[in-house]
């Protein structure tokens, strides 16, 4: 899946149209387009210079940008800009804003010595007319369009408003209860209705096996998953009743999925599916989550929302891993274990030639396979190395708030149960009172890359404290 972001770009002038000013409008357009994941919207040649300077052509541009849809705006003063008509086009808006002002070039070296720009001083009454009416912006800086920070700043706002942009109105499915002991995973549906507008979509899980059970084993949807997990899975030691059972339930979750349009999906995962289709479920979310359906274990519905969070922060290209904080290293007291039963999406095993497909009661794959086990259906391998950014969102008494840390999964000789990293990070003491001291759970979305500068901004954007740990 590709994530796109469509901006609504506000080039601001005052006084006349200028060689400076077509430049600044044409540079920031050209740096614009070339920010992965952002299609620009300019206003139409109906405004002179495709430029505004006043509140009549603002308000031509406030229709044409609602009428495209626009998700955020981009304003930047060419020279002194006019604070009305931007203020006014964000008005009637109501999106995301990217604020940012141009350097100036050399002085004229005239008798007036004039300066050519002045968005450095114009900038400032843009802002005010933004704060007066109570319109959060997120400034970048000042740049020539062309530098490497204004791109860095601009990519990051772009993947904030994906964020913001994915989190709004989502249906989360959540299928089944909660683990009876999981208290650590409640969460309140009114809460986040509220905040994102969001909606959860239940389902029973008797509903889903029900549905699971009444689709034939020749039924071409099952009869491509399992042709996917031959062809995705290099040694398997389950028996064909697991992968049978586990491609209908499957293809169900799938229908419920796409029947209800869901972002992402919780489901309870034991321990009533291993009474009612003789199977565990964690290689099943992974296959989920590397179609997209990203799913979380053990009705974790805030954990779901932290993936669907890295997921677009990732514009799509990237998929997270819902993992658990499990272990601190023996030896090395800055590393810890990343790691979950065996849910992890195949594309982010180290290698290809490593993943298998175990029973609980036999991860090391030397024992006889055997029908009805009830324990069969977890991956096993190691998760590429790399830079890495966790990610989690809680809520308490209706304030949001997200950790947000950074670390780098380091390859490692063993061979461990499920799917799993070992990360580095700086201060693993600094990082553990943090998530105890803030009420962090112990399950959290792993996806790799730096994905800090569009994290906080998201924050900034929707209003969640941010809670970040290098």
């Amino acid at each position: 899946m590709t994530v796109s972001v469509k901006l609504g770009f506000v080039p601001s002038y005052r006084f006349r149209w200028t060689e400076w000013t077509e430049k600044m409008r044409s540079d920031s357009l050209a740096a614009l387009g070339r920010i992965p994941g952002a299609e620009v919207v300019a206003p139409t040649e109906a405004v002179p210079h495709g430029a505004v300077q006043e509140m009549d052509q603002a308000e031509l541009v406030a229709v044409q940008f609602d009428r495209e849809k626009i998700d955020a705006l981009v304003i930047c003063p060419l020279d002194f800009g006019d604070e009305r008509s931007a203020c006014k086009i964000a008005e009637k808006l109501g999106v995301p804003i990217l604020l940012y002002a141009t350097k100036e070039p050399p002085a004229i070296e005239d008798a007036g010595m004039g300066r050519v720009s002045d968005s450095y001083c114009g900038n400032l009454s843009i802002a005010a007319g933004l704060h007066r009416r109570k319109l959060p912006f997120h400034f970048a800086g000042i740049f020539f369009p062309d530098e490497a920070d204004f791109r860095a700043g601009a990519e990051a706002f772009v993947r904030a408003v994906s964020v913001a942009k994915g989190l709004r109105n989502a249906r989360i499915g959540q299928i089944g209860v909660r683990p009876a002991a999981f208290e650590t995973v409640a969460y309140d549906e009114v809460a986040m209705a509220r905040k994102f507008g969001q909606n959860v979509i239940h389902a029973n899980l008797d509903d889903i096996v029900d549905r699971a059970k009444n689709i034939g084993d020749n039924d071409p949807r099952v009869q491509a998953v399992l042709e996917d997990i031959a062809r995705t899975v290099k040694c398997i030691t389950v028996a064909k009743d697991y992968l049978m059972q586990a491609a209908k339930l499957e293809t169900a979750m799938v229908e419920f999925s796409e029947r209800n349009r869901l972002s992402a999906l919780a489901m309870q995962c034991w321990p009533s599916i291993q009474r009612e289709m003789g199977i565990s479920l964690c290689a099943l979310f992974g296959r989920l989550t590397q179609h997209e359906m990203l799913t979380a274990c053990e009705t974790d519905i805030l954990g779901a929302i932290s993936m669907l969070i890295q997921h677009r922060a990732a514009l799509g290209q990237t998929l997270p891993h819902f993992i658990d904080w499990t272990i601190q290293h023996r030896e090395n007291p800055n590393r810890l274990l990343a790691w979950h039963c065996g849910n992890a999406p195949v594309c982010l095993a180290r290698s290809a030639n490593e993943i298998a497909l175990r029973s609980r009661m036999d991860m090391a794959g030397s024992l006889p396979v055997l029908p009805g086990d009830a324990q069969a259906g977890l991956y096993q391998f190691q998760i590429k190395d790399g830079p890495v950014t966790f990610c989690r969102l809680a809520e308490y008494d209706g304030e949001w708030k997200m950790l947000i840390a950074s670390g780098e999964i380091v390859p490692s000789d063993e061979t461990l149960a499920g799917t799993w990293a070992w990360v580095q990070v700086d201060d693993h003491a600094r990082l553990y009172r943090t998530l105890v001291e803030e009420g962090f759970i112990h399950h959290a979305s792993m996806i790799h890359g730096d994905q800090a500068p569009a994290l906080l901004l998201a924050c900034k954007l929707m209003g969640i404290q941010p809670v970040k740990v290098a």
